[in-house]
């Protein structure tokens, strides 16, 4: 990978910036190659044959359409199982497709400490301890921490039948054309391309990877300031020494925008871990910075049989 590959990979986020809704990053698959050619500084066949290649290295391989949680009135929190092998992660990813509400998992490695991060959705709080105990007995160790709540944005907009039943068939068929979906759901392309853009738009569902992409990359590196007042300072020194530098969004860490005022986090290449031990450094040496941290990617896997279950009890289908 090099800053190009970055640049590019880059474009696909809203706005330029990383959000992890329920674990994933969101993508923007509708940008034309145009507007990111605009971005980046190639031409149109250039940013093609990017997206090409990083396609058959296995990074954007196809995507998929993630539901936000609130429609269906859930919350969504994160446990951490402790890994001390790696031959116990693929063992986990199976046990975690037993386990209600489980909908996605990550294997990070986090400043040495090697974890599965687990996402799952919970009803009530006696749902959530349920969820919590069962997800215990599959941690290696034995110790795993309380789950912690995720935060998302909510959706802004109460959905109509129909709009269950477009979510429905592009969750169903995510690599499909707008084309295909209008064909699917006996609506127009004009009604279905409006529906789509009014579903994402208003946050009742968003893009990301293909379920077997490969995991980018990257080092989310978070910076802790001492004093919210250092914020805005420290922002503008890690720009300014880091311009593969892709922040990540305040609506975007599955922590509520309050409580970021000390935090200031970014995904960076991290295919080079010399270059990256210096970036680190940087940051650490500027004024107001009291910490640190890596967490590295290592893997993921995705569980959509929740969703597909509560779409398919929400959608309207045909006879």
């Amino acid at each position: 990978m090099d800053l190009l590959d970055f640049a590019i990979y880059r474009a696909l986020s809203p706005d330029g910036e990383a959000r992890f809704w329920a674990g994933r990053r969101t993508i923007d698959p509708t940008i034309p190659a145009r507007a990111i050619a605009e971005r980046v500084g190639i031409s149109e066949n250039g940013v093609r044959a990017r997206l090409r290649g990083l396609a058959e290295q296995g990074f954007l391989r196809g995507k998929q359409l993630t539901p936000n949680p609130s429609l269906f009135g859930v919350r969504v929190f994160v446990m951490e199982l402790p890994v001390k092998e790696a031959g116990e992660v693929e063992k986990i990813y199976r046990d975690l497709a037993l386990v209600d509400g489980v909908v996605f998992a990550r294997d990070t490695l986090d400043e040495g400490d090697r974890e599965v991060r687990v996402h799952f959705v919970s009803e009530s709080d006696a749902t959530t301890t349920r969820r919590a105990a069962l997800l215990r007995r599959l941690s290696p160790s034995g110790r795993v921490v309380v789950p912690q709540p995720y935060w998302i944005p909510a959706c802004d907009r109460a959905l109509t039948p129909l709009d269950w039943k477009v979510l429905q068939a592009v969750f169903q068929r995510p690599d499909a054309s707008v084309s295909e979906i209008a064909h699917h759901v006996r609506i127009s392309l004009k009604t279905a391309a409006r529906r789509l853009h009014q579903l994402t738009e208003s946050r009742a569902c968003w893009w990301t990877h293909g379920p077997d992409s490969e995991e980018f990359p990257l080092a989310l590196v978070r910076v802790e300031v001492r004093d919210p007042a250092q914020r805005e300072f420290v922002a503008g020194k890690i720009l300014e020494g880091a311009p593969a530098w892709m922040p990540v969004a305040s609506d975007g860490l599955g922590l509520e925008p309050e409580r970021l005022t000390t935090v200031i986090a970014g995904l960076v290449p991290a295919d080079a871990p010399t270059m990256l031990e210096r970036l680190v450094q940087k940051f650490v040496a500027i004024p107001g910075v009291a910490n640190v941290r890596r967490t590295f990617a290592l893997g993921s896997r995705t569980y959509p049989a929740w969703f597909t279950d509560r779409i398919a009890g929400r959608a309207v289908v045909d006879a």
